[in-house]
């Protein structure tokens, strides 16, 4: 059961709908804030895009042509404020009235959400992008196909494992039955033989390349004794560089991470063995 405290920050958020909205479709938002909230989404995150949606109700759609979507993001902080709290029940809705699209079978990912978006007549396309080994079979991210139509706040992540059983991976997606957007998912699938990843994890992670090396935390010159043998192309990135780079750092590094650029060539992050830098890697 939610917190009283959330409860009246996601009441807020609904009550800014208008009330024919609320009253189509008011229960089947409670229900799916209430199975997010569960699912880690933080209350606030949710809370703000819920008012986005409720800015875009109230200003976008009477004035279509007219108003910009950036100023219903404005509009948004107004409306939160001026929203008089009234009961909105959280749990009330009956389980039909959100739409779960699970992944189950990371080689058929992108067929079990198509087969979920086409029994509910969802406009919603699915689209696979190579990716590194632990993100195949997950999903990458949404995206709107009508610009600033915003629908895509509607829909929820489902959190679970890669492949290779690391944290952090979406297994699937929440929607409400009442969903009208036009998006794209994109989904991982395995890269074929010398493709570039489109998207790539760790290289150190459970499942990718050097999981089970030992080189994280080595000076770059061991590194290198190991990688030759391994008829990998290796780049280098160090903390004074924004690119790759073939020229690798001398023994004063030590390896830190780094991404796998396909299959065959990897980019390792080094830093002095006296300092540590983070990297954009996932």
């Amino acid at each position: 059961m939610l917190a009283t405290s959330q409860e009246r920050l996601l009441r807020l958020a609904l009550r800014c709908y208008p009330e024919r909205w609320r009253a189509r479709h008011g229960d089947e938002a409670a229900e799916l804030a209430t199975l997010l909230v569960k699912d880690g989404v933080p209350v606030r995150s949710l809370t703000w895009n819920y008012c986005k949606g409720a800015a875009r109700e109230r200003l976008l759609r009477p004035w279509r042509g007219h108003l910009r979507a950036g100023f219903a993001a404005v509009a948004a902080a107004a409306l939160s404020a001026i929203c008089l709290v009234e009961p909105v029940p959280l749990s009330s809705a009956g389980a039909t009235s959100v739409v779960r699209a699970p992944i189950t079978n990371r080689s058929e990912a992108a067929a079990e959400l198509r087969a979920v978006f086409k029994a509910h007549h969802f406009d919603i396309a699915v689209e696979q992008l190579p990716v590194s080994p632990s993100l195949v079979g997950s999903i990458l991210g949404t995206r709107d196909l009508v610009p600033g139509a915003g629908r895509g706040d509607d829909v929820g992540m489902v959190s679970g494992t890669c492949a290779g059983g690391a944290a952090g991976c979406t297994q699937g997606l929440l929607l409400p039955a009442h969903f009208s957007g036009h998006m794209v998912v994109s989904v991982g699938r395995a890269a074929r033989p010398g493709e570039k990843y489109a998207q790539s994890a760790d290289v150190f992670r459970p499942g990718e390349l050097l999981a089970d090396s030992g080189l994280l935390g080595q000076p770059v010159g061991a590194a290198l004794a190991v990688l030759d043998r391994s008829h990998v192309a290796v780049l280098w990135q160090t903390s004074g560089q924004r690119s790759c780079s073939s020229v690798a750092p001398n023994d004063n590094y030590q390896v830190t991470g780094g991404v796998a650029l396909s299959g065959k060539a990897i980019c390792l992050l080094a830093a002095r063995s006296e300092t540590r830098f983070g990297g954009d890697a996932k």
